[in-house]
């Protein structure tokens, strides 16, 4: 027998994608019973039926998964999850009725938390982002992108990304956001410091893979984000973009002429703009939970999106959205924009990792890093019908065991 580091038997249910899903279908998608799975050096070493793992592998560590069902760990493919501060008190304001136009305008949204988060320590900003990251993993999220953005200012953007990578032991994708236009500059002044300034130093220090611009109403517009597209690609960053969540002024046309790796939000893209978006090769990502917290239910177009487009999931953790649960990502997915349990799993793990360029996960295959959950059902559609809680049983990260219900 051949030894392992882990050994998983008696697994009930769990579904293979064989590539990034627009339409689930018996090509792309493969349902396994009764089967078991070697972790060897934090990778998925071999899978087959229990009794051929079993026979074949040998380990000190077994799991018995009891006929339970298991799944990848998600994939957060977007927050801002490095702040300081919060702003609950903007809460009663939107129940009030105002918008978060108007609270944006009036110097609160985004600039309150700048302001705090720029008298914030690296050390106190450290201690945020562990116990945000911490929470994360718990419910089932085992890689995530986060966002700078917070900072505004070459200073504390960079103050931002070097927090963000100094968690070398979790899977993190950082991204430089151009977030809003800081009241001290006009808009076209604050992009020319930023693709000149900004996204150079913090190439230089290699911080981060990707530039991010929120292209809406309030902050940066088509020609501005135009710009600071063209200055990533020149220094190598790959695209996101936030687009269309408040108004449409035509963001998300952009899509014709740079790269993009995702466009979210789209909360307010016409319907036929959404039918040319989903046959790109970009992600559309939706952020159920951040369209909730805006108390407006402008969701996006999906019935034109469905079955074309490559949809991803994230949380959009931020302080208007201090939501972090992937867990409830997925429940809204299917409750609030009324996505089967099997569309629901392949955006939030597959579908999310692609838009990250985390092809080495987000999937149950040979070579793949074991990020595994077992859950506390026997099927993917109990996955779906029981909801609004942790329903964990156990959790693999990068092969080891790190939450159980067992111990």
């Amino acid at each position: 027998m051949n030894s392992v580091d882990l050994v998983i038997y008696n697994i009930g249910e769990a579904v293979y994608f064989k590539e990034p899903i627009r339409k689930v279908n018996d090509e792309n998608t493969k349902m396994f019973k009764d089967f078991g799975i070697a972790i060897n050096n934090g990778e998925i070493f071999d899978i087959g039926s229990s009794d051929y793992i079993l026979t074949k592998y040998n380990s000190k560590n077994k799991i018995n998964a009891d006929k339970r069902l298991l799944t990848s760990g998600f994939v957060d493919m977007h927050t801002h999850a490095i702040f300081a501060g919060s702003r609950e008190d903007e809460l009663y304001k939107k129940l009030s009725g105002i918008s978060y136009s108007q609270i944006l305008k009036e110097g609160g949204g985004i600039y309150k938390t700048v302001s705090i988060t720029k008298n914030a320590s690296e050390e106190t900003l450290k201690s945020n982002l562990e116990k945000i990251l911490k929470k994360s993993i718990s419910l089932g999220t085992v890689a995530i992108e986060i966002k700078s953005g917070y900072g505004l200012d070459l200073e504390n953007e960079l103050k931002l990304l070097r927090v963000i990578n100094s968690f070398k032991e979790y899977n993190i994708i950082s991204t430089l956001l151009a977030h809003v236009i800081p009241k001290e500059f006009d808009g076209d002044e604050y992009v020319d410091y930023f693709i000149n300034k900004i996204i150079p130093e913090v190439k230089r220090q290699n911080l981060a893979k990707y530039v991010d611009v929120f292209c809406d109403e309030n902050a940066f517009n088509l020609e501005q984000t135009r710009r600071i597209f063209k200055a990533a690609l020149k220094y190598g960053f790959k695209l996101r973009m936030h687009a269309d969540q408040i108004k449409y002024i035509g963001c998300s046309d952009l899509v014709k002429e740079f790269p993009l790796s995702s466009i979210d939000h789209l909360e307010s893209t016409p319907q036929e703009k959404v039918k040319a978006l989903s046959e790109t090769g970009s992600a559309l990502g939706l952020l159920p939970a951040s369209v909730i917290s805006m108390l407006d239910n402008k969701k996006p177009a999906i019935d034109s999106m469905r079955n074309k487009a490559i949809i991803a999931l994230g949380t959009d953790y931020s302080p208007n959205n201090p939501m972090i649960s992937m867990q409830t990502v997925f429940d809204l997915a299917i409750y609030y924009l009324n996505f089967k349990p099997i569309e629901a799993l392949a955006y939030s793990t597959i579908n999310s990792a692609y838009s990250l360029g985390l092809n080495h996960l987000g999937n149950i295959d040979i070579g793949k890093e074991a990020d595994l959950i077992i859950w506390d059902v026997e099927n993917l559609n109990q996955l779906g019908y029981y909801w609004g809680y942790d329903r964990i049983n156990t959790l693999i990260y990068k092969g080891k065991i790190i939450k159980s219900q067992e111990n």
